[in-house]
């Protein structure tokens, strides 16, 4: 054992050692964040919402790539304004109403008629006048064809009368003179009396008068054949004057017929079957020829019109199947495109644009597409002017199906274009 030295200096003594304790080992709820089941649930959670995302985002691109939408859509219809025609006056009969269903011919009014129809009685007066003027010259031209042969033919048989007259003057004549010659040599020789001579004198004297008169007879008999020819002169001026009056008849029939139009105009009528929509007038106003009085539509010819953008016409094709969103529907229309204007809308503004001054701003046109709607159980529920969100698929279209699908169009409107008798 050491003893220690008194007094002696402290020695410096290297310090000791303190042995460095181990990290503390964690706990299982002290894992590090980046491996919580939390965080990898999130995790998983977000990729699967943007996997999702993704896919409906490729999917609405592809959509929108192979479809044309626009709102710019609504259901239309070939709205008529029916009007008087021809005839103004004061409406004594309103027989309809808005929203009313009408067939063809029906009367939607009436004009006050008192005033047309007496146009009608006195155009039927002047008619009757004429006709009863042509029969008068029919009967003068009957009465001449008739009486002109006669008077020719007897002309005829009184030449030959006077004809005949004229060759027994002349017989009698010449016997008259060899009388007078035999009788005048026997009185020279005083072979006979002097009254037989006087007598033979006065009766070749008397033939020779016979002669001239049976003469005038003939000529007077030719003069009259003359005149009983004329005759046939007098016949094609009376046919003439009854060409005449057969015109006077046909202009009264005319404008008989025309004032009864008139009349018949003052009973306004449906041009066709359909729905009237809107009324102009009231009983007792007075409506001009051509001022419509009410409207009204066919709603056969129902459609929709979409004014599409310009730059969405790639794909769009007469034939594509169309998806019809109606506001006023829960479930879409089905349809298909007719046809594609072959002009913009801004081409029918009221006032066109006009880059010619400058100032130019280029604007997305639209363009006018005539959509067919298929029809079913709804049909009758559509209304014109509906607005409508359109959705039409692209593709290569069918020609053959919108062609014939615009003739069937027209032909329901051609079904009407026929005057109707009324």
């Amino acid at each position: 054992m050491t003893s220690e030295t008194p007094n002696a200096p402290p020695t410096s003594a290297p310090p000791a050692t303190t042995p460095t304790a181990p990290p503390p080992i964690p706990s299982s709820s002290a894992v590090a964040p980046s491996y919580s089941p939390l965080r990898w649930a999130v995790w998983v959670a977000t990729a699967g919402v943007a996997i999702v995302v993704g896919y409906f985002a490729i999917h609405w691109f592809a959509y929108r790539q192979s479809h044309s939408i626009t709102d710019d859509a609504f259901v239309e219809a070939r709205i008529v304004n029916v009007a008087p025609e021809m005839v103004s006056g004061r409406i004594v009969r309103f027989l309809v109403e808005e929203n009313d269903r009408v067939e063809q011919g029906q009367v939607l009014a009436e004009i006050e008629p008192v005033h047309y129809r007496d146009q009608v009685k006195e155009a039927r007066g002047k008619l009757e006048l004429a006709d009863a003027e042509l029969k008068r010259q029919e009967a003068a031209l009957t009465k001449l064809k008739n009486e002109v042969p006669i008077q020719i033919d007897v002309a005829k048989e009184t030449i030959d009368e006077a004809q005949a007259a004229v060759e027994v003057a002349e017989a009698n004549l010449t016997l008259a003179k060899q009388e007078y010659n035999r009788f005048t040599k026997l009185a020279d020789q005083d072979a006979t009396t002097k009254r037989k001579a006087e007598e033979v004198t006065r009766a070749r004297d008397a033939a020779k008068a016979e002669v001239r008169l049976a003469g005038a007879r003939l000529a007077k008999a030719g003069k009259v054949l003359d005149l009983a020819k004329t005759g046939y002169d007098q016949i094609r001026e009376v046919n003439r004057m009854v060409d005449v009056k057969r015109e006077m008849v046909k202009d009264a029939q005319i404008a008989l017929n025309s004032a009864q139009h008139q009349l018949q105009f003052t009973l306004v009528r449906a041009p066709f079957p359909g729905i009237v929509v809107k009324r102009y007038r009231s009983l007792g106003d007075f409506a001009s020829a051509g001022t419509p009085i009410l409207s009204m539509y066919n709603p056969d010819l129902l459609y929709v019109t979409a004014n599409l953008e310009e730059t969405r016409l790639r794909g769009v094709a007469p034939g594509n199947p169309v998806e019809l969103h109606l506001d006023a529907f829960d479930r879409p229309f089905k349809g298909r495109v007719v046809w594609i204007n072959k002009s913009t809308g801004a081409q029918f503004a009221l006032m066109p644009r006009n880059v010619v001054a400058g100032g130019f701003t280029k604007v997305v046109q639209r363009v006018p597409i005539r959509i067919w709607i298929e029809k079913g159980d709804r049909w009758p529920l559509l209304r014109s002017g509906l607005s409508a969100q359109v959705i039409i698929a692209h593709g290569d279209g069918d020609p053959a199906w919108a062609e014939q699908a615009a003739k069937d169009l027209a032909l329901i409107e051609m079904r009407y274009n026929q005057q109707q008798k009324k």
